[in-house]
């Protein structure tokens, strides 16, 4: 992800994401890896465009609000289901991962961070909650309860505590977070028919994640945002102010 503006998930971005993820649908055969990374440094997305949120939550415009939030999660899908297609997801995570932000980078099928990297669900603090997969994100590698803390705490946590409830796979040191991407890269391209297969076996588990239940769940959120209070706007106001001091100029 190389940004143009803030750092987070705007539709410019996500027609990009969406483009890209065509392409290599496209040319599946000849693609066995996909790393999910951002070029700025100390951030890999902070979440939601919460500037549109607010724009649409005002103007009461649900259609548009929504079409937003169901392109969000068709990209989430994608990394989830992209071993159908014989293709291992990897988000590395150099920098912050809030929101949305996080809701990506759990969607891959490995997540390896820096330490030091401060991650979580602040939706809660404007009374929403992470609507593009967080709960069975989260569910897939850690226990209820763990969801229910992270997601109704909005607390901003550092990677390794993520590491320790089992959200994250594996810890790198700053700087070194990519040479660990290469490395298990390289260790899995050995077996890489057999790490697929199993992959798409665990698509048959109880914890699976379908689109649909994708789809009902930011519907959801969609309805929860339309019910915000003018306080709950006022916030969000401020950490579109918080999310443009990290704007990309």
């Amino acid at each position: 992800m190389n940004y143009v503006g803030r750092a987070c998930f705007t539709p410019d971005l996500m027609k990009d994401v969406r483009l890209q993820q065509h392409l290599v649908a496209s040319s599946s055969q000849e693609v066995d890896f996909l790393v999910v990374a951002s070029e700025m440094p100390g951030v890999f997305n902070l979440g939601g465009d919460l500037d549109l949120f607010r724009r649409m939550v005002i103007a009461r415009d649900r259609e548009n609000l929504l079409a937003y939030a169901t392109d969000c999660v068709e990209g989430i899908y994608f990394a989830i289901d992209a071993c159908r297609s014989g293709i291992v997801t990897i988000a590395l995570v150099e920098g912050e991962a809030l929101g949305g932000g996080l809701e990506c980078a759990l969607s891959c099928d490995i997540v390896v961070a820096e330490r030091g990297v401060k991650m979580g669900f602040p939706e809660m603090m404007f009374s929403m909650f992470p609507g593009m997969g967080a709960y069975p994100l989260i569910l897939r590698r850690a226990a209820p309860h763990i969801a229910d803390a992270l997601i109704t705490g909005a607390q901003i946590v550092t990677s390794e505590r993520l590491h320790e409830l089992g959200l994250i796979d594996h810890l790198a040191e700053p700087g070194q977070g990519e040479r660990v991407v290469r490395r298990l890269i390289a260790q899995i391209k050995s077996r890489h028919n057999g790490y697929v297969g199993y992959l798409r076996a665990k698509r048959h588990s109880p914890y699976a994640i379908q689109y649909e239940e994708l789809i009902r769940q930011t519907e959801e959120w969609v309805d929860c945002a339309l019910g915000i209070s003018d306080r709950d706007l006022r916030l969000m106001e401020l950490l579109v102010e918080s999310q443009d001091r990290r704007r990309v100029a």
